[in-house]
């Protein structure tokens, strides 16, 4: 067996036109960690050309796009993705680049309608900072008890931020909005808890394998679109169907945040 054919009946099997995979759930698959030119050059995931493409291309793939920041990628069924997408775009007030569908913030004050959904904002995500203005960081993955004996998560390196809301514990849909572009999609059974006991406070165990792998990788989204300037904006949809709605929008907006362990 091929070093990459683990990914190429992975792709074979799925039936989504849009898969999306972290870096470490491709690595998963092969049972080996990516060279490091993965995480370095987009050239590596070029279509064409080199023997690892052919994962994908014999499965009926193309790579749509590669986030380096987020270790992100996203392969589309060649031929369907953007047809289907642009219909989407039709009926749900979004915008489409590259074939790619993008929520787009339809604001009017402090509400954002997305597929007919009304979303109020909560608050932006500033991440603490000290007297002088700078980000207070820390690594919470260096106070884990049992650090030697369990495997450090690619999200659970690195620095980490502390943040939170001043919301109620409702159920609902939130969005992460930057620059009028929906980022991350996600459903909970109660916005204060999820934010402010996991996105905005990263638990040492969080950062190992078997912890919350989403809560390391946008709190270092907070943390590093604040450092270049950039603001996580949060909007929230209250509803006891959060599961189905948030299923809606992920099925018709594409989100570089989104992968399927969220």
């Amino acid at each position: 067996m091929g070093k990459y054919d683990p990914l190429n009946q992975f792709l074979v099997s799925s039936e989504k036109d849009f898969v999306r995979l972290t870096f470490s759930e491709i690595e998963n698959l092969l049972g080996q960690t990516l060279p490091h030119s993965a995480y370095t050059y987009k050239e590596w995931w070029a279509n064409g050309g080199h023997s690892q493409a052919y994962a994908w291309l014999d499965a009926g793939y193309k790579v749509e796009e590669v986030n380096l920041g987020a270790d992100i990628a996203v392969f589309s069924k060649k031929g369907k993705s953007a047809a289907k997408k642009a219909l989407s775009a039709e009926v749900c007030g979004v915008f489409v680049n590259d074939g790619k569908v993008y929520g787009k913030a339809v604001s009017a004050e402090s509400t954002m309608n997305v597929c007919g959904y009304t979303f109020t904002f909560i608050q932006d995500l500033i991440p603490d900072r000290n007297k002088d203005g700078n980000v207070i960081k820390y690594r919470p993955q260096d106070a884990y008890e049992n650090k030697g004996s369990v495997e450090l998560l690619h999200y659970g390196k690195g620095n980490f931020c502390r943040f939170r809301i001043e919301a109620d514990g409702g159920a609902g849909v939130y969005l992460w909005v930057v620059d009028g572009q929906i980022i991350y999609i996600g459903e909970t059974a109660n916005l204060r808890q999820r934010f402010n006991a996991g996105y905005g406070n990263i638990s040492p165990r969080n950062c190992y394998v078997g912890g919350q792998s989403t809560n390391c990788k946008m709190n270092k989204a907070v943390l590093g679109l604040f450092e270049r300037g950039k603001i996580v904006s949060l909007y929230f949809y209250q509803t006891t169907d959060y599961k189905r709605v948030e299923s809606e929008l992920l099925n018709k907006i594409y989100t570089p945040y989104n992968v399927k362990d969220n």
